[in-house]
């Protein structure tokens, strides 16, 4: 990734953070960005923020984020139709911007959950590792997996694991923790 692209992703996340704030949005950021609080850092195309986004809430900060210099990515919403209802994608001088709204019970937890973290040029609201790994096992991509993986190594006995267990079995992802786990 060269520096021409990270200095773009920490522009577009300060330009995303500043709209939240002004419309009051409760996100937390989820994904690859996430992980450099967690986990082991690695590079990242993108940005995935989670959110309640639904209504005139929804049309309202779409709005204000165009008047950021945001714009809506029509292409990948005519390509996923099954999910543009609950996950809007943006585009800032040419970085994806995932706005997902909360799904399940879990996701509205990992709002209620976010931690406040020092990441890049702002702190930022985060998913919490617990939470980042339960997301990751939800996804279930390979990259997903090592992505928990390296939040298990790095957090280790600072996990909260009966919560972790708890939510793994609600969300039928158990065996992939177990197996990570047990792999740490």
């Amino acid at each position: 990734m060269t520096t021409e692209w990270s200095e773009r992703i920490e522009q577009a996340l300060r330009e995303l953070i500043v709209g939240l704030k002004k419309e009051r949005v409760r996100y937390c950021i989820v994904g690859a960005l996430a992980l450099g609080a967690w986990g082991q850092p690695r590079a990242t195309q993108d940005l995935d923020v989670l959110m309640v986004l639904e209504g005139k809430k929804r049309d309202h900060l779409l709005q204000a984020l165009q008047n950021r210099g945001f714009s809506l990515d029509t292409e990948w919403a005519d390509h996923n139709p099954m999910i543009r209802d609950k996950h809007v994608r943006l585009l800032w001088s040419g970085i994806p911007v995932d706005l997902m709204s909360t799904r399940d019970d879990h996701d509205k937890n990992v709002l209620v959950r976010r931690r406040r973290v020092p990441l890049g040029p702002v702190p930022l609201w985060v998913a919490g590792p617990e939470d980042l790994i339960l997301q990751k096992l939800k996804a279930g991509r390979p990259r997903d997996l090592e992505d928990s993986l390296s939040v298990i190594v790095r957090q280790g006995k600072r996990l909260n694991m009966k919560y972790l267990n708890r939510w793994a079995r609600s969300l039928g992802v158990h065996e992939e923790l177990t197996y990570l786990m047990e792999h740490s």
